[in-house]
């Protein structure tokens, strides 16, 4: 006998597991972001338009990188 939902079971992993993945990227990523403004604010120090840049690809690149290796560790 088969379960009645034993046919998209893994597809149901798949889909909480993407999901969670990119919530945890989105969190982390603000928390990071909220960290580096903190940093520069008590230092007194303006943050200029091209840093913000720099920082803000830096934080994308490495929150796809883990989250990349993150899904493949699921594999």
């Amino acid at each position: 006998m088969k379960a009645e939902g034993g046919d998209h079971s893994m597809i149901n992993l798949s889909v909480q597991q993407v999901l969670s993945l990119w919530a945890h990227g989105t969190v982390l990523r603000n928390l990071t972001g909220t960290a580096v403004a903190g940093i520069y604010r008590v230092a007194g120090k303006n943050m200029a338009p091209l840093e913000a840049l720099v920082w803000g690809v830096g934080q994308t690149v490495l929150t796809l990188i883990i989250s990349f290796s993150r899904i493949l560790a699921t594999l």
